[in-house]
């Protein structure tokens, strides 16, 4: 692995992190559809760091859920839990950016922040594998 692709994957984590802090921004301040606008971004940029580790650059959002599924959900390296929230985030997120006259409610944005929590360890811990392994 490059230098250029590891400093592209730490970017991408940075990004992740980042949606994560104004995820739960969002979240204290009562604005839940941005919530899990930053909730999907936050497992979207983690996603895309993880299958550069592969050397995968999915060019859509709908490539990198399918090649997170096929190659980590699938063969067992990430957790169903982990998979469920990313698909779950996925459909989520595009009802809430783009469906008329609706809300999340706090209890829903709550559980998934939780969960994400939890996601964001074991995905992180599977890149900082994979680098190193490299």
């Amino acid at each position: 692995m490059t230098d250029s692709e590891i400093t592209l994957i730490r970017y991408r984590m940075e990004r992740s992190e980042e949606a994560l802090s104004a995820a739960e921004l969002m979240y204290e301040e009562d604005h839940f559809n941005d919530a899990v606008n930053r909730l999907y971004y936050f497992c979207f940029y983690a996603v895309i760091a993880l299958l550069a580790t592969e050397g995968l650059q999915p060019s859509k959002h709908t490539a990198a859920r399918s090649l997170l599924n096929k190659n980590w959900i699938k063969t067992g390296r990430l957790s169903k839990e982990t998979g469920w929230l990313y698909n779950t985030l996925f459909d989520r997120r595009e009802k809430g950016d783009y469906g008329d006259y609706f809300r999340f409610q706090k209890e829903d944005v709550a559980v998934w922040l939780k969960a994400v929590n939890i996601a964001n360890k074991e995905i992180f811990q599977a890149i900082e594998e994979q680098v190193l392994e490299l």
